[in-house]
């Protein structure tokens, strides 16, 4: 994304970050908690798609386990905060991730 300012725009926006960090700073804190849940959540996907051995939707005749949707868990990182996930399980509970403990 590009976002093109002016210099009386520049201007305000660096006199609104003096007058208040703490407001710029928690949104960037937001937004990385977000963004790190949002990826360890893919990658836990990714992780019961190599265990399963197939894609979602993907039929073949290699057994009878499946996705069985995921459920929400609080992961707490430091210098990160409290980050939301979503862990992936299969019917057989016999998935257990390794990206978080």
């Amino acid at each position: 994304m590009k976002i093109k300012l002016s210099v009386p725009e520049y201007l305000k926006v660096c006199k609104a970050i003096e007058r208040k960090p703490e407001r710029i700073l928690r949104m960037i804190r937001t937004e990385i908690r977000e963004t790190v849940g949002l990826y360890l959540s893919e990658m836990m996907k990714l992780e019961l798609t190599e265990f399963l051995g197939r894609k979602p939707y993907e039929r073949k005749d290699c057994g009878s386990n499946h996705r069985n949707g995921s459920y929400s868990r609080s992961f707490t990182m430091k210098g990160v905060g409290r980050v939301g996930l979503k862990v992936p399980r299969d019917r057989e509970a016999q998935f257990h991730t390794q990206v978080i403990p």
